[in-house]
């Protein structure tokens, strides 16, 4: 294969990359839905681009993006905050993560009358949301900062949540044996596996910074997530929150300084990111998303008309029950432009696309049914999040929304300007 064309298309999409973020900044018509498109064109319209033409390549580059977003994500939030939302924050995870199961389950059985087993799987792999889309969107929409971390808080769990429910479903499938026990058990663990190691990896990181000199490096701080990730991961505990978590340490080190002083002394202080290191992170996380997007659109197949029309009614009803677990979690002084980006703000992307290959990987005989299915789900989450985000900040559509959250602070044009 010539590489020059190779590069030269890369160069291209940086740059276009740069245009579209530039248009969402100015129309509010989300960067990653034009990206998505053109992954779409060159994979399964005109067959130019494949994922296994990647390779290995594409689920690492896949990996590294989500640990990039959670730690630069986990970064900008302050633990105060994170404290005043954790009651929303809890219930809009449960009550959205836990509807969406119970919706899809169902759907799926009536709509095609799969093995409930198969159903509830799908069902698993498509509640969560996409911290990788989620956690830069947010960021970009002017959101109130208790409504930036609420969303970020409850992607970054429920992608733990459909990982380890559906790790310990495929086991009970293999073992002919499920224990509520054991999943709760298992679920637990992860979190809190993942939490102190976190938090412990965000404390030593800091301390040797000051002794070793590499440690200063711009370079230093991938690599030591990438260790943190892969350990975690290795020893079979969620490294996505590990990551998460020691992004909000370091973001936090003055407030865990004075949790721990009681007990003995810990001699950090609290770390700034140079503006290099910010910029730097800043564009790392650019380039991520842009190649991230265009991945996923390679990487969904259009096999089945009858599997796509399904994918488009689960997404449907997903956004619809959203808005009653956002009416009943969010506090009513949030403004209204908050709480309609809330409620329209459940896209799938990167977990939910490597938990699709999972059961056919693991020789489940539904497993190319679930993972076609949630290709599609994943496309239209995506299609219809952007299409509403723009649809929310246009007068005709937002009476709907004015509506629904009357309740709500301010009124939707306050927010999206």
């Amino acid at each position: 294969m010539d590489v020059a064309p190779l590069i030269f298309f890369i160069g291209v999409l940086i740059i276009l990359g740069h245009i579209l973020s530039e248009v969402f900044t100015r129309t509010k018509i989300p960067d990653l839905l034009f990206l998505l498109i053109i992954g779409l064109v060159l994979g399964p319209v005109l067959g130019l681009i494949t994922p296994e033409m990647f390779g290995i390549l594409g689920p690492i580059f896949s990996t590294i993006s989500l640990i990039v977003i959670l730690f630069e994500g986990g970064l900008n939030l302050r633990i105060e905050a994170i404290r005043s939302t954790f009651k929303e924050c809890s219930r809009l995870t449960l009550l959205n993560f836990c509807g969406a199961i119970g919706l899809t389950t169902f759907v799926v059985l009536i709509f095609t009358g799969s093995d409930p087993l198969t159903a509830f799987m799908l069902a698993i792999i498509v509640a969560g949301t996409s911290p990788s889309v989620v956690i830069p969107l947010v960021r970009q929409l002017g959101l109130k900062d208790s409504s930036r971390t609420i969303l970020s808080i409850e992607s970054a769990l429920t992608d733990v949540l459909s990982i380890v429910l559906l790790l310990i479903v495929l086991q009970a499938y293999q073992l002919h044996k499920f224990s509520f026990w054991q999943a709760g058990e298992t679920l637990i663990g992860s979190f809190l596996v993942a939490i102190l190691v976190g938090i412990a990896g965000g404390i030593a990181w800091s301390v040797i910074r000051k002794k070793v000199e590499f440690f200063n490096k711009i370079f230093a701080i991938p690599a030591f997530i990438f260790i943190l990730y892969g350990f975690i991961e290795m020893i079979g505990f969620s490294g996505a929150v590990a990551a998460l978590v020691f992004g909000i340490t370091l973001g936090n080190l003055t407030y865990f300084k004075g949790i721990f002083s009681p007990y003995f002394e810990l001699n950090v202080k609290q770390i700034e990111l140079t503006d290099m290191e910010k910029s730097f992170f800043g564009e790392i996380v650019f380039l991520l998303r842009t190649f991230f997007f265009i991945y996923i659109g390679l990487s969904i197949t259009f096999d089945s008309p009858k599997i796509f029309a399904l994918g488009l009614l689960v997404t449907l009803l997903l956004y619809i029950i959203r808005i009653p677990a956002v009416w009943f979690s969010i506090p009513k002084s949030t403004p209204a432009w908050d709480v309609s980006v809330m409620a329209v703000m459940i896209p799938k992307g990167l977990a939910t696309a490597v938990l699709a290959s999972m059961p056919l990987q693991q020789g489940y005989p539904d497993g190319m049914f679930i993972q076609e299915a949630t290709y599609a789900i994943v496309l239209f989450s995506i299609i219809i999040n952007s299409l509403l985000i723009i649809l929310i900040d246009k007068t005709a559509f937002s009476r709907v929304y004015r509506r629904i959250f009357a309740r709500f602070g301010e009124d939707l044009s306050t927010g999206a300007s």
